[in-house]
C-alpha cells in the first residue's frame, strides 16, 4: 500500500531505534497513522523541524502493517505559533488523540474539528468551549454520544428547569430526590452544552465534569502528561 502526498498534522514523535523517529500522524482519509520517519535524526535539518507536533504536512507513506514507513514529507504552508495555556491545551488535543482514536480509523470531519480548533486556539480564544466541543465531538466520532436534548427513560425533552442525572453510556434521565450534588445536573446546563453556550460558570463546569466522565473509562488508569502539566503551572484550575 502506498499514500502519496496526504495532509497530515503531526500528533506525536519519539526516536525510534538510534537515527529515527516514530511519528503519530492525523489524516483526513485514514485517520491516525503511525509511521517511521527513517534516519531524521542522523542530522539536524530544518526538515526534521518538520516533525515537531502540530505541524501540518502532506506526506507519503507505504506498507500494509500497523508500522508504516514514511518515503517523504513536506510543508503544507500552514504555520502555527501557540504559547502559553493555549500551547498547553493543543497538546492535550493530541494526546487525546493518540490515545484513543483507533489506528487507520477514518474521521474525516474529526480532522476539520482539529484544525479548526488549533486555529482558534492560535487566535487566542477561551479555551474551554474549545476544549469541550472537541472533546464532546471526539466522543461522537468514536460512537459514544449522548443526545443532550432527551430524557432517555421517559422519552420526553429535557426541561430547563430539571434536575438530571447521566449514565455516560445511555444518557440523561430525571434525577432521583437522594441523587449526590456532584452529579446532579440542571436541564439548562445539559441545553446549553447541546447548544454549544459555555458562557455561563456553571455550565462550563458541568460540562468539564461531564466530559471528565465519559472520556475517563476509554482512558484507563494512565493519567494524561498534558493535564498534569497544566495543573503544575495553573493549579487552581
Amino acid at each position: 500500500m502506498r499514500v502519496d502526498l496526504q495532509p497530515a498534522y503531526i500528533l506525536h514523535s519519539r526516536p525510534y531505534r538510534d537515527t529515527s523517529l516514530l511519528v503519530d500522524l492525523l489524516t483526513p482519509d485514514f485517520g491516525r497513522v503511525t509511521a517511521i520517519a527513517r534516519g531524521v535524526r542522523k542530522t539536524k535539518t530544518p526538515k526534521r523541524q518538520l516533525l515537531n507536533p502540530f505541524s501540518r504536512l502532506l506526506v507519503c507513506w507505504q506498507g500494509k502493517t500497523d508500522m508504516k514507513l514514511l518515503t517523504s514529507f513536506e510543508a503544507d504552508n500552514h504555520f502555527l505559533s501557540l504559547k502559553g495555556n493555549h500551547l498547553y491545551s493543543a497538546f492535550y488535543l493530541n494526546e487525546l488523540l493518540v490515545r484513543l482514536l483507533p489506528e487507520m480509523d477514518r474521521h474525516n470531519g474529526l480532522f476539520f474539528a482539529y484544525e479548526q480548533c488549533l486555529a482558534a486556539l492560535q487566535q487566542e480564544l477561551d479555551i474551554e468551549p474549545l476544549l469541550r466541543g472537541f472533546e464532546f465531538r471526539l466522543l461522537e466520532e468514536l460512537g459514544y454520544a449522548l443526545d443532550f436534548t432527551l430524557d432517555v427513560r421517559n422519552g420526553c425533552e429535557i426541561e430547563a428547569q430539571g434536575f438530571y442525572d447521566c449514565h455516560i453510556q445511555e444518557g440523561f434521565y430525571a434525577a432521583a430526590p437522594d441523587i449526590p450534588e456532584a452529579y446532579l445536573l440542571k436541564g439548562e446546563w445539559i441545553l446549553a452544552i447541546a447548544a454549544g453556550n459555555y458562557s455561563a460558570p456553571a455550565t462550563r463546569q458541568a460540562a468539564k465534569k461531564l466530559a471528565r466522565r465519559m472520556l475517563k473509562p476509554l482512558l484507563g488508569s494512565k493519567p494524561l502528561h498534558s493535564r498534569e502539566l497544566f495543573k503544575q503551572i495553573n493549579p487552581d484550575n
